[in-house]
């Protein structure tokens, strides 16, 4: 197939544009994403190179810290400079690269085939990740769902390291998995989050209320099985699959000046992948027009998959 590609809902509706990242500079560590990213009423929810971080586009997959047996520097895959404990950002020659080395596109959506890369060229996991989108109705809104399931195979020839910044020492930079960059429009937008279950054996006492808005703080890194995001035109529903590694995932979240939301796998802790081993994720985007209630965005969440807390 041929690039930029859209992915449509059933019924031929464009819920966005993939693009392969094959044309991006090196030291943005290129790999396909979608953008623009749309609601049904086509408005756009997603930034593509803001100013601030010229390697932030739209919606994929990103990983800023990668440990990888005979590489000098952790692969970084998310674009732009490196943290380093007791250095801080530090531009190094380990912007890697996913490449798309085959693709093809059906009924059942788009699939990927993806080599993950070292600066240096040399291949350490290859990849096959599957676009799909559709439509769901929940909370009185219809929303276009955007999925992504991913399957991980080490080829490196020794283990693998995922991790993020504060993996690597920086409080409250656990960026890395699967991301959407907002546009301005999402500045100060609502957080909006199911409550967090009770540890497993404590006495829950009085049940948990249902969804509502919690502050920036309050949603750092905290595990939940789906976050989201009001602005005044449109709202964003990120959800990770109930299989997804880690699940409830941690997650990162900005809404005053750099918005963003990414569901992240190994915000606090390193993931490993032994030689040869495999693994599986899936995570759904869910848009709609306007300001939903807070109520809808449970609903769209458990008709996504999401767990009930």
């Amino acid at each position: 197939m041929t690039y930029p590609a859209p992915l449509t809902t059933a019924d031929g509706r464009p819920a966005g544009i993939l693009h392969d990242g094959g044309d991006e500079p090196r030291s943005h560590s290129p790999r396909p994403f979608m953008y623009p990213v749309t609601t049904p009423s086509g408005r756009n929810v997603a930034d593509y190179r803001p100013a601030d971080h010229p390697w932030h586009w739209g919606l994929g997959i990103a990983i800023s810290n990668i440990t990888v047996d005979a590489q000098q520097h952790p692969v970084n895959l998310w674009g732009g400079p490196t943290y380093q404990d007791g250095h801080g950002y530090v531009q190094l020659p380990n912007n890697g690269m996913q490449r798309v080395v085959g693709s093809r596109h059906g009924p059942a959506g788009t699939e990927q085939q993806l080599e993950w890369r070292a600066a240096d060229g040399k291949t350490f996991l290859v990849e096959k990740r599957t676009w799909t989108a559709g439509t769901v109705q929940a909370g009185g809104a219809e929303w276009f769902r955007t999925s992504v399931r991913s399957r991980w195979a080490n080829t490196s020839g020794g283990p693998l390291a995922f991790g993020s910044p504060t993996a690597a020492g920086r409080p409250n930079a656990g960026y890395g998995g699967f991301f959407l960059r907002l546009p301005v429009s999402f500045d100060g937008a609502s957080i909006i989050a199911p409550p967090v279950a009770p540890p497993a054996g404590q006495d829950v006492g009085t049940p948990p209320v249902g969804a509502g808005t919690v502050s920036e703080e309050e949603a750092m890194g905290s595990e939940r099985s789906w976050l989201a995001l009001r602005a005044n035109d449109a709202s964003v529903l990120m959800v990770a699959a109930t299989e997804t590694p880690g699940a409830p995932t941690p997650w990162f979240v900005r809404t005053s000046g750099t918005p963003m939301l990414c569901a992240a796998p190994f915000f606090h802790t390193e993931m490993r992948l032994g030689a040869a081993e495999a693994t599986e994720w899936g995570w759904s985007l869910l848009v709609a027009d306007g300001r939903v209630q807070d109520s809808a965005f449970g609903e769209a969440a458990e008709a996504a998959g999401a767990v009930r807390p």
